[in-house]
């Protein structure tokens, strides 16, 4: 599968695109899990519609108040105070499947719009499939399409010597901090991405307070507003790192983690819990089979890639010889205690990951 690019670029091919364009296309798709890009596209196409003096016709179908038939009548009617109109229609997916074969009266609608030269349409959403036949006719009919995926979060796992102040997320931090003109390090960009997470929008609300407080940014309050990283707890806690597990056991399950539909936080500690045991309990299992291998004589690769251990988990590979077999069985028993633990009434939270990772810390030299 080909690899999706860069939504920075994507904006800069937009804003291109549409500044070199006399009026607005016929119709515009913004699509993919970025909210934040696909916000501005839309803000950006509006305000070019209403300095066009079109008239504006807005839906959207999550809303309480969308109603499928005054959709259909903007589609089909005539502007009554302006030459064309432009129609906005949020989240359209289901709509827009076939019904018994057919194009749906919301595609039939659409199509008939764009090809009678009304105005301009422009489709936003989450998800919106291009092997769908009306946004293929919308495309044969010059729709620009434009597709938004969430930055991502760290750097590729490929890479040598990944540099978390490298990553997409925290790249856009810095760049977004100069275009508001606001003082940021790459340490303080680092930080701000990990106490917000993957959402532009708060992430762009964090500088523009910076911005309006004399372009001055302050960590203040960050650390206790972090979302918390499964992943992240069990790497520390498979490397024996006793102190990176403990804090990030504290941000996890004071915090929670980002659901990433809606940048909500899901805090439920049975829930952490259990994605937690999921993360760690094969990992343990391949770290047991691959110190086994290695006490009978094979190689640290070959021990390794014996026991399943992918070259991207470089956090198991180098643990694997720093435990004997017996230690890594100890750690798999303590895995099935804790499991039975955290179903009974008590549960479990925090502390218990905390004393694992007293027990399980490796002494450095």
């Amino acid at each position: 599968m080909a690899k999706e690019p860069d939504p920075r670029e994507v904006w800069s091919s937009f804003e291109r695109e549409l500044n070199a364009s006399k009026g607005l296309p016929p119709a515009v798709i913004v699509r993919g899990a970025e909210a934040w890009y696909r916000t501005r596209a839309v803000d950006l196409l509006v305000e070019r519609a209403r300095a066009a003096e079109y008239e504006l016709c807005r839906h959207d179908t999550r809303s309480p108040d969308f109603r499928a038939a005054a959709l259909l009548d903007d589609l089909a009617s005539t502007a009554m105070f302006a030459s064309a109109r432009c129609v906005v229609l949020g989240e359209p997916e289901a709509l827009l499947k076939k019904q018994g074969g057919e194009e749906s009266p919301t595609a039939r609608a659409l199509l008939a719009f764009v090809k009678r030269g009304a105005g301009a349409l422009v489709l936003s959403a989450d998800s919106l499939r291009a092997d769908l036949s009306v946004v293929k006719a919308l495309g044969e009919l010059g729709a620009r399409t434009y597709s938004f995926r969430k930055l991502y979060e760290k750097p590729s796992p490929w890479e040598r010597d990944p540099d978390p102040a490298r990553a997409e997320l925290v790249s856009w931090v810095q760049s977004r901090a100069r275009e508001r003109k606001v003082a940021v390090t790459s340490d303080q960009a680092l930080l701000l991405a990990h106490a917000r997470g993957n959402d532009l929008a708060a992430l762009d609300d964090e500088l523009a307070a910076a911005a309006g407080a004399g372009g001055k940014f302050s960590l203040a309050g960050l650390a206790s507003a972090a979302a918390g990283s499964p992943r992240d707890l069990a790497d520390a806690l498979i490397g024996g790192d006793l102190g990176a597990a403990a804090l990030a056991a504290e941000t996890l399950f004071r915090g929670g983690i980002r659901r990433e539909k809606d940048g909500s936080r899901d805090t439920d500690e049975g829930a952490l819990t259990a994605i937690l045991l999921g993360y760690l309990r094969p990992r343990v299992r391949q770290g047991l089979a691959a110190a086994q291998h290695l006490e009978r004589g094979a190689k640290p690769d070959e021990a390794a890639s014996e026991a399943g251990v992918t070259g991207f988990d470089k956090v198991l590979r180098g643990a694997i010889a720093a435990r004997p077999p017996a230690a890594w069985s100890a750690m798999l028993d303590d895995l099935l205690a804790l499991e039975r633990h955290s179903k009974s009434a008590r549960g479990v939270d925090a502390s218990e990951f905390a004393a694992l990772a007293l027990k399980w810390r490796v002494k450095r030299r």
